[in-house]
């Protein structure tokens, strides 16, 4: 039997890669005759630069960057020279698992670190950047960024300001004097599967910021600035950012680069399968295992796994889904061609022990998988 197994990450817990190689071990330790093909997935946050360079060969670029609070870390991005293409990881320079809890703090965090991943790419040749911006720690609108690459924000007094979620507000004029002319000719694209605005109740304040370590007041603040940012933006670009669907990616990346950069927004999901040949590749084998580290309401609204499933169904491929938490059973019923749908975990236990022990879960729910696997005639 020809099995894909095709997860995205367990956050926190495991990568795409770990997720492939446990399930692999335990079905093969209960159905040694099976063929199974590895194909690690990414949504444009952790672990998407991995997920890509096993499809295109592309070089690694490590340089030494500033992390979300302006501390040196070391990053990568990948670079594809026949092509000139650069692919670069937000969360690499700019992630929130760059931070501890205690630290994350969207008010005084910035991209200003994937500016520098961006600059060295265009440095070595780079003529179209693709930013996924998943997994970051911060809410500046792409200020940070923009910094790093020429550009210079001040208030109403002609003080130049630091590129920071609570400066928006105070950004009065802004002043590209100083940004290389090169730059206005790289053509930036933005992957993503977040549809909010700039700013509102679902803009990217209200929506992401509290995960990024802002309380209500601080919230409240940040949609002022992604407010007063976004108008100015309009008159600067003549591009209102609210106007975009997913602008308020990032913490307002979206919005900021469309408008400063002339940046373009795609699916993250869409580009990564396609880079991938999945829908090709689903139909060289059986059936297809996937997952997450959990399966909710947002896993079925335009992601990754539900553009899968969508692929697997046109195939005609039976799916099987792994998890570590299982929600909305009866959405899942209603999908026509899973067959089978589970949690990793296999009796009570903290979530610490859950998370510590994540890929020998994965491998045990592999070797329930081979036992059901080679009783299926496919």
């Amino acid at each position: 039997m020809n099995i894909l197994i095709a997860p995205d990450k367990f956050k926190d817990a495991a990568s795409a890669i770990d997720v492939c190689i446990a399930l692999k071990k335990g079905i093969l330790n209960t159905f040694p005759s099976a063929k199974c093909s590895l194909l690690p997935l990414a949504d444009g946050g952790e672990g998407t630069l991995e997920s890509i360079a096993m499809v295109l060969g592309a070089d690694w670029k490590y340089i030494e960057v500033l992390d979300p609070l302006f501390r040196p870390v070391s990053a990568c991005y990948l670079y594809i020279p026949e092509k000139k293409i650069a692919i670069i990881e937000m969360a690499r320079a700019s992630g929130i698992e760059l931070l501890t809890p205690k630290e994350r703090n969207c008010l005084i965090t910035s991209s200003y670190g994937t500016g520098i991943l961006i600059k060295d790419a265009i440095k070595i040749g780079a003529e179209e950047i693709v930013i996924t911006v998943g997994g970051t720690a911060t809410n500046d609108a792409g200020i940070g960024i923009a910094s790093a690459l020429g550009f210079r924000f001040f208030d109403k007094n002609n003080q130049e300001l630091p590129p920071i979620g609570e400066n928006l507000i105070k950004i009065d004029k802004i002043d590209d004097n100083n940004v290389l002319e090169k730059i206005k000719t790289i053509k930036f694209i933005i992957a993503t599967d977040v549809e909010n605005p700039f700013y509102g109740n679902k803009g990217a304040a209200f929506v992401f910021a509290r995960q990024k370590g802002a309380d209500d007041a601080a919230i409240i603040d940040l949609n002022s600035g992604l407010f007063s940012f976004a108008k100015l933006l309009d008159k600067f670009s003549n591009i209102n950012p609210q106007d975009i669907a997913g602008s308020g990616a990032g913490g307002g990346v979206g919005g900021g680069l469309a408008c400063l950069f002339n940046a373009q927004i795609i699916s993250a999901a869409e580009w990564i399968l396609t880079l991938n040949n999945v829908s090709e590749v689903i139909t060289e084998n059986q059936i297809l295992i996937t997952g997450e580290g959990k399966v909710d309401s947002q896993t079925w609204d335009g992601k990754l796994i539900s553009k899968l499933l969508q692929m697997a169904d046109n195939a005609k491929v039976p799916v099987m889904i792994i998890c570590g938490t299982l929600q909305d059973i009866d959405i899942l019923a209603l999908q026509n061609n899973i067959i089978y749908a589970n949690s990793i975990l296999n009796k009570p236990m903290t979530l610490d022990d859950a998370l510590t022990n994540t890929n020998t879960l994965i491998e045990q729910q592999g070797i329930l998988l081979g036992k059901l696997l080679s009783t299926l005639s496919l």
